[in-house]
């Protein structure tokens, strides 16, 4: 390891050990329960306001992103301040889900050394925790939608859950992907950055799919993170069921990515013990 990567796993150990002691030997799902609210609450750890952090970035990304669509751009979109609201939880939701992920295996070492555990329990665990702030992101999107009097929920609210299952799925089968290949390409970290970036443009978060379908239909289609963002929209936001394709696409990409990656995982993850 570098000097650098030492001086941040001494760090996280510091702030794990305590909590091994609560990790049960023989309850997996408990482990994992415990070891998700870990995840989460070590992510405010060091900060003053704490889990605040959590509700107060992506309200502050609604905000730029409201006024620069409604006072220069004049978007058209129907309910464009809750639409908004639920594309960038919705999108934050991917990011810290597999930013996460990506750093599962280097990150957690320790307690792979010190813990009877069953390796993709971590990820599920890591990826649960990505889950809790979006959990709380979403109680103020239905506070919202009640003072802007759009009815937030609705019979379809089941399909949104639905979709947040698929999502999940697809998320943790991107987490395997992604920290196997840190563990042989360190500055993964900086190009999934990159294809972050571009992919938010790419994907109807801030202007709606025909906007898309204007100039570019495919990639309705191949962008993986569309189908998800269309299908949990039409749900929870319009209240109405989106179009089947969306569903059997959103359905498509979360197996293939999960089986793929459990696939690279369960071969390449054991080079992590000598190379991390």
């Amino acid at each position: 390891m570098k000097p650098k990567d030492v001086t941040k796993s001494s760090m996280l150990q510091k702030i794990i050990k305590p909590f091994i002691q609560f990790l049960p030997e023989n309850n997996r799902l408990e482990r994992i329960w415990i070891l998700s609210k870990f995840d989460f609450k070590s992510r405010f750890y060091y900060h003053n306001l704490g889990i605040l952090w959590a509700l107060i970035r992506p309200i502050f990304q609604f905000v730029i992103f409201y006024i620069v669509f409604t006072q220069v751009l004049e978007s058209d979109v129907e309910n464009f301040a809750l639409y908004l609201f639920l594309s960038l939880i919705f999108w934050d939701l991917l990011v810290e889900g597999t930013s996460k992920g990506l750093n599962v295996l280097r990150e957690k070492i320790y307690i792979l050394e010190n813990v009877p555990f069953t390796r993709t329990d971590l990820f599920i665990s890591s990826t649960l925790s990505a889950f809790y702030a979006f959990t709380f992101n979403f109680l103020v999107y239905v506070i919202l939608s009640f003072i802007w009097g759009a009815p937030p929920l609705s019979s379809f609210s089941i399909l949104g859950i639905f979709v947040l299952l698929l999502f999940f799925i697809f998320i943790l089968g991107l987490s395997f992907i992604l920290s196997t290949i840190s563990i042989f390409f360190k500055d993964i970290h900086h190009l999934w950055d990159m294809i972050i970036m571009a992919g938010f443009w790419a994907t109807p978060v801030l202007y709606s799919a025909e906007r898309i379908e204007e100039f570019a239909p495919i990639l309705l289609y191949i962008n993986p993170i569309t189908p998800f963002i269309i299908c949990f929209r039409q749900s929870i936001l319009y209240q109405n069921s989106p179009d089947s394709i969306f569903i059997v696409l959103s359905i498509s990409f979360s197996l293939v990515t999960y089986l793929l990656g459990y696939y690279v995982f369960s071969k390449f993850s054991y080079f992590a013990a000598e190379k991390i």
